[in-house]
């Protein structure tokens, strides 16, 4: 290992909890181990348990938001699942399933994943819903090399056994009461591995997954093991909350995308938590959430894409907001003026235009995986449609197209020399952080003016910082940089274009975009030049774009962008 991927992983490793680095490595050892000495007989016990060792419930809780069909795109061909926007037979020409075809188990292997959450399921008949669970109780067994990776995952353990749950409460599965047996049984097992590999290494979204299964089992079965997971799950979401749920309702993360990852989640654990302390204040949180769902929301239905973010991956926010509104019987509607002081998020509402800034940090410290280099970058839709858009994700397997996801240069803010604000390296690691050292919000009738600067850049040589300020009102946004000391990097100012902009250069420092019924002009201090770029709305998909760069020159110097609609 070479000196500076040592100082990365130093970084790294700095800002890692010590109880995360622990539970890490005792986890490591305990699936390599496992994997060694596992025995016919402990690979049965571990996968199936017997039935009659808890009842179930008389009237289990039922699932609050809608049936995600649209995971299976046709029930032809073997059934032909879609996720990651890559469509693939859930059957071979055999008419098998292969739960861990070969050519799947790649990098993160979030297709694989995805196809073990089986949440496909909700867009199954229910006599087929029931006979893809029994296939998976039959064949996939834990202990398998790199069983931690997909089918035995905690993670997708914990995704899975829900949506089983719901299934078995909402529908009749046309299964015989052996084939329950089986199924119920898979369940028990599945839970109790679940519960003695709790995600304590990773925290954040993750646990929250886990802490939902134990909830939702409390409320599927009972007896007192179902009440040890209920006591656990309340326990460990009563401590989460408070950490990762900010006081002004942000995730933590701080990815609008998994913000109603988590908002759902919780809505799930809410559904199924007895009335009592940790509903009420499960209730209190979830009203803190629910406005932030609306104000991610841009004019055309999808969320804002700053971090780690995509259109469809996760429930949409009207989904979420029906789900609230059947649990707490309150509608939300989303703020003119949206201003999250705790998380560094603003923005102005003005009929179908949305205009957002990210002024927030990377995310939290210890857990810096879905953080991208966009400090003081910007997203803005005008009259319904995106015209200045986040570079969103591609995949979360580490290579050029994940780099590209999380660079700086390919967010609407300044880079210098091309370097990212914070060390990115990986699929989801970071050295050393940019953090926002300045962000002073004001408002008034007409907008709001912002000033946000960070420190990302002060490893360079001559220590520069970026300073931006906002002056935004529904007509025009004006923005000033300014790169405090430096030593000669080149500042370059980027606004990554929606793929159907229509650019006509005007003047060398000045430009119109015409997208739909949106007509922008922008003008710089500097030349605008045009280049080819990438945009990625959602995982898998890969569109050619274009991006409006303007070098304001060598450090330390300053620069205006002002970005005025036209009737």
């Amino acid at each position: 290992m070479n000196l500076k991927k040592l100082q990365l992983l130093y970084y790294s490793l700095r800002y890692t909890r010590p109880h995360q680095l622990f539970n890490r490595l005792t986890l490591q050892i305990k699936r390599k181990t496992l994997v060694r000495i596992a025995k016919p007989a402990m690979i049965e016990s571990t996968a199936m348990a017997n039935a009659s060792e808890l009842d179930l419930v008389a009237q289990p809780p039922q699932a609050p938001l809608a049936p995600r069909t649209y995971l299976v795109k046709s029930l032809d061909n073997g059934i032909e699942l879609s996720f990651l926007n890559r469509v693939r037979s859930l059957r071979d020409s055999s008419g098998r399933i292969d739960w861990r075809p070969e050519e799947l188990k790649t990098g993160t292997r979030l297709w694989l994943l995805n196809l073990h959450y089986t949440e496909f399921l909700e867009g199954l008949p229910p006599e087929q819903a029931g006979q893809v669970m029994l296939d998976w109780v039959n064949q996939v067994k834990p202990f398998e090399p790199g069983y931690w990776l997909d089918n035995w995952n905690s993670y997708s353990l914990s995704i899975r056994v829900v949506v089983w749950m719901q299934q078995l409460a909402a529908r009749d599965l046309a299964l015989s009461s052996d084939e329950k047996a089986l199924v119920i049984g898979s369940l028990i097992a599945q839970l109790r591995f679940l519960n003695k590999n709790l995600e304590l290494d990773i925290g954040g979204n993750h646990l929250i997954k886990n802490i939902k299964a134990l909830i939702w089992a409390s409320a599927f079965f009972n007896g007192a093991e179902a009440d040890e997971w209920g006591e656990l799950g309340k326990k460990l979401l009563t401590r989460e909350i408070k950490e990762q749920i900010l006081a002004d309702g942000m995730h933590y993360e701080l990815s609008p995308t998994y913000h109603n990852q988590v908002f759902a989640d919780l809505l799930d654990c809410y559904a199924a938590l007895p009335d009592g302390n940790a509903r009420n204040d499960l209730g209190a949180t979830l009203d803190k959430m629910a406005p932030l769902a609306a104000d991610f929301r841009h004019p055309d239905g999808g969320v804002s894409l700053f971090n780690d973010c995509g259109l469809y991956f996760a429930y949409k926010a009207d989904d979420c907001l029906a789900a609230y509104k059947t649990l707490r019987g309150r509608d939300v509607e989303a703020q003119q003026h949206i201003a999250l002081e705790t998380s560094g998020y603003y923005g102005l509402r003005s009929g179908q235009d949305l205009f957002l800034v990210d002024c927030a940090e990377l995310a939290p410290s210890y857990l810096p995986a879905h953080g991208h280099g966009d400090a003081l970058s910007f997203e803005w839709s005008v009259a319904g449609q995106r015209v200045f858009v986040d570079a969103g994700v591609f995949e979360y397997n580490p290579g050029p197209k994940r780099a590209y996801s999380r660079a700086t240069s390919s967010h609407n803010t300044v880079n210098l020399d091309g370097e990212d604000q914070s060390e990115f390296w990986k699929a989801f690691r970071v050295g050393r952080r940019a953090h926002i050292t300045e962000c002073s919000y004001q408002s008034d009738a007409d907008g709001f003016q912002l000033i946000g600067s960070h420190d990302g850049y002060t490893r360079l040589a001559g220590k520069p910082t970026h300073r931006r300020q906002f002056d935004v009102t529904s007509e025009r946004i004006l923005i000033e940089d300014k790169i405090e000391g430096g030593d000669g990097q080149i500042a370059q100012a980027v606004m990554l274009l929606h793929p159907e902009a229509v650019v006509e250069q005007l003047e060398p420092q000045r430009v119109k975009i015409t997208i739909g019924p949106a007509t922008i002009e922008v003008s710089a201090s500097a030349a605008i030049a045009l280049e080819s770029a990438s945009w990625h709305p959602d995982q898998g998909i890969d569109l050619a774009t274009q991006k409006l760069v303007v070098q304001y020159g060598a450090a330390p110097c300053s620069g205006e962008l002002r970005l005025s609609k036209i009737a």
